[in-house]
């Protein structure tokens, strides 16, 4: 009787022997990639306020230094500032006025931040000040509320660097906006409510409202303010 081709593989022990293998070998990826399907999903890790080793540049209209460091915001935030005093003599700081400009090319960069209301020392007591004595030789590190003050562009992140801008807001415009900050943080106080967190929108909505009454040409314009 002539002998099948199961027959030859039956006796050949190593034919037998790879097959299963072969088998085996798909069976287990074939498990593998069903648990890798009902695993839970990896989610991509959110990405929080960065860390910017900016170089310190002039505060307009003062004997000291700035630089920011690290924005955890979006429309607005907190914009965390190193102050240097330079000079040998002590120095008076206040953030009022200041803006701060984002790296880049103007002509698609996000909105500049300005300063609005009381700041904080970062190693301090907590206590909201509106101006600092900086020691002569000394660098203090403070937090600033900021507000976007530029409504027809994009909202930063903190991937975004940030340079102080070469002067400060015009007087009128920087009170303008203080004074409506205020307001909105009176009124929430009066509520009941944490008072300056609980104000931010309406805080935002007035800065963006006294800044579009009438258009003043700042440090970093482009050609998204060509309408301006």
């Amino acid at each position: 009787m002539p002998t099948t081709s199961f027959s030859r593989n039956v006796r050949n022990p190593a034919t037998v022997a790879v097959s299963l293998f072969v088998l085996l070998f798909a069976l287990l990826g074939s498990v593998l990639a069903e648990g890798r399907g009902r695993g839970p999903q990896r989610q991509p890790t959110p990405q929080g306020p960065v860390r910017h080793e900016t170089k310190f540049r002039q505060v307009p209209g003062a004997s000291l230094e700035i630089r920011a460091t690290t924005y955890d915001g979006s429309t607005n935030g907190t914009l965390t500032v190193e102050i240097r005093n330079p000079a040998k003599t002590a120095q008076k700081f206040a953030a009022t006025g200041l803006y701060f400009v984002p790296e880049g090319d103007p002509d698609q960069a996000p909105q500049r931040l300005g300063a609005v209301g009381p700041m904080q020392i970062t190693r301090g007591d907590g206590k909201e000040k509106t101006e600092l004595v900086i020691a002569a030789g000394a660098t203090v590190e403070v937090k600033l509320d900021v507000f976007c003050i530029d409504s027809h562009r994009s909202s930063p992140s903190p991937q975004n660097v940030f340079n102080v801008g070469v002067s400060r807001l015009p007087k009128e415009l920087a009170a303008t906006i203080e004074g409506r900050a205020d307001n909105a943080v009176r009124a929430k106080r009066a509520s009941g409510a944490a008072a300056r967190p609980a104000a931010k929108s309406e805080i935002q909505s007035e800065v963006w409202k006294s800044r579009d009454a009438k258009w003043i040409k700042l440090d970093g314009e482009g050609q998204q303010e060509a309408t301006k």
